[in-house]
């Protein structure tokens, strides 16, 4: 079995870097310079340009060495205040590309920040992606003080003078960069990718019956799947009744088996004591969230007493969603767990809420699977900047399930 499933897999057994590349957008308004600007910074022309706008039909991905960051990416978008049914559909393509970006540059001219301008901050503040504002063509117009002063005042940001030319001067925007780029950006963007080694075999255990409602399997499943294939690993599904029958069978021995939570415990009690073990939730947990400070917190969840206040940040808006059935299976979670009877606040997190976050005593962010990293770490950030405790629903219900010990030692 070994044998054939490591056909198409590279045979050198060594861990995936965890060193990521970071990816940094550039946006704004058509003909403000964006492709020129990353026509610059790639040293070579890899963008198209031309005098007239919106040459930029649909964003384009650009690897770019730079020498004091190292390999970027640079991704240049088509014009923000574009119109029509075209236009509208190329902008919903440029913001798309927020969900993939660690930094953004917002390229602006002629000291016109306005409301497409906002508007796209708005959209980088809710993914909490940092960014610089870059006054481009000054050769024309000149940056004027009022404008810098405006925007480095209102969104606490930087705001670089520059002319896109031959001999462009990159320095201070590089500069910028380096400074500004989250250390978070060069690190594995990879889900298993730093535990995993190349041919080490992973079980995927499923439900004896597939997700029966859709026909199909989770969609965490597959991008876990998706992740242990880019890196050269094995996998295997599996369903949860052949686990013991079909272990003894299997070679290599598995390095690690991933299992729904609700069947972590029967599992637990079957499969050998040198076996990793983990959930599916425990694995998302970690490649959304603040890992370190889910394990730090989540058992936290014992000290809790009565009239203390738990707030519940719901990210999902389709009431019919697993994910927004969660809230409702935490407070039953929790209460069982506890026997504590506790004060719930739940909010969703997209609309914003004016919230006193000092008057809770835990705080648990549901459905973070439908956000990026940056969007959960910068939600829990107010509550963990006045040390409320923080988690996730998927540690909590391995807590509170008994199995969060063994469930997270893989990554410990």
């Amino acid at each position: 079995m070994a044998d054939q499933l490591q056909i198409s897999f590279d045979p050198l057994n060594k861990l995936v870097s965890n060193r990521s590349i970071p990816c940094i957008g550039i946006f704004g308004r058509k003909n403000c310079g964006k492709s020129s600007l990353v026509n610059i910074l790639s040293g070579r022309n890899v963008a198209e340009v031309a005098a007239t706008s919106g040459t930029t039909k649909e964003p384009s991905k650009h690897h770019v060495f730079i020498e004091t960051i190292g390999d970027i990416v640079l991704f240049d978008t088509s014009g923000i205040d574009d119109y029509g049914d075209a236009g509208e559909k190329r902008v919903l393509m440029t913001l798309e590309i927020l969900k993939v970006i660690d930094f953004a540059v917002l390229v602006i001219t002629g000291n016109l920040f306005a409301e497409p301008e906002k508007k796209l901050v708005r959209d980088f503040q809710e993914y909490s992606i940092p960014f610089v504002v870059v006054h481009n063509k000054s050769d024309i117009h000149e940056l004027a003080a009022i404008t810098r002063g405006q925007v480095e005042l209102a969104y606490q940001t930087k705001m670089i003078e520059f002319i896109c030319s031959e001999n462009a001067d990159t320095a201070e925007l590089i500069s910028v960069f380096k400074e500004m780029i989250p250390e978070s950006a060069f690190l594995t963007k990879s889900i298993l990718g730093d535990v995993i080694a190349r041919n080490e075999l992973v079980l995927l255990a499923v439900p004896d019956k597939i997700n029966a409602r859709e026909g199909q399997l989770t969609s965490s499943q597959i991008e876990i799947t998706r992740d242990l294939v880019e890196n050269y690993c094995l996998t295997l599904f599996i369903r949860q009744k052949d686990l013991p029958a079909r272990l003894e069978n299997i070679s290599p021995f598995p390095k690690l088996a991933i299992l729904p939570t609700s069947s972590f415990k029967q599992a637990e009690n079957i499969l050998p004591k040198e076996m990793h073990l983990t959930t599916y939730g425990i694995v998302m947990a970690r490649y959304k969230g603040d890992f370190k400070k889910y394990i730090e917190d989540t058992p936290k969840l014992s000290s809790l007493k009565d009239g203390d206040k738990v707030l519940i940040m719901q990210a999902a808006t389709d009431n019919t969603s697993p994910e927004y059935k969660e809230q409702d299976e935490l407070q039953t979670l929790i209460n069982n767990f506890s026997g504590k009877k506790l004060d719930y606040t739940i909010v969703h997190i997209f609309d914003k809420p004016f919230i006193n976050y000092r008057q809770f005593n835990f705080a648990i962010i549901c459905g973070s699977f439908l956000l990026t990293k940056n969007q959960v770490t910068g939600t829990l950030k107010p509550l963990v900047e006045l040390n409320v405790p923080v988690s996730s629903f998927d540690m909590v219900n391995a807590y509170t399930r008994g199995i969060f010990l063994r469930a997270i030692s893989p990554f410990i």
